[in-house]
């Protein structure tokens, strides 16, 4: 709405100016427009954090603290799941029922993740600055994969 009245107020002062003047004057009209931007409305993981950045950190790209990549297994699954993901000290174990969730470390984080699912690689990604990744290991072992991107 601001914008309009700007530009709308421009306009009316670049006609007013070639009125008033006389016409053996030369005038050259100079329109600057004049917009705002505002970073969108933080969107929220399933956790409730916030995911989107804020102007600090360069949008569009997560900010530090947001969720990089979760990993949930029913607990229906007798089987073994480890997310190795390499941008982390070791591997990560979970068992059945459990959730595990990487946050970023730092702006714009980005990260290498395998996850192997009895012994079998399930997933193995590059997650970028600008994705959250959820994977869900079913009761069967079946890997369900949610992927979001700013």
């Amino acid at each position: 709405m601001q914008r309009r009245r700007v530009l709308a107020s421009l306009g009316s002062l670049a006609l007013l100016s070639g009125c008033l003047g006389s016409p053996s004057i030369s005038s050259s009209e100079t329109t600057t427009e004049t917009t705002t931007t505002t970073a969108p409305d933080p969107e929220t993981t399933e956790s409730g954090q916030t995911a989107t950045t804020t102007d600090e950190c360069g949008w569009p790209q997560f900010c530090e603290g947001s969720e990089l990549v979760r990993v949930r297994v029913s607990g229906d699954f007798s089987g073994e799941v480890v997310l190795k993901p390499a941008c982390r000290e070791g591997d990560i174990g979970l068992s059945p029922g459990e959730t595990k969730t990487l946050t970023r470390e730092v702006d714009a984080e980005t990260c290498d993740v395998t996850l192997l699912v009895d012994g079998e690689v399930a997933y193995d990604e590059r997650i970028q600055d600008y994705e959250y990744v959820m994977l869900r290991v079913g009761s069967d072992g079946d890997l369900t994969l949610q992927n979001e991107e700013l």
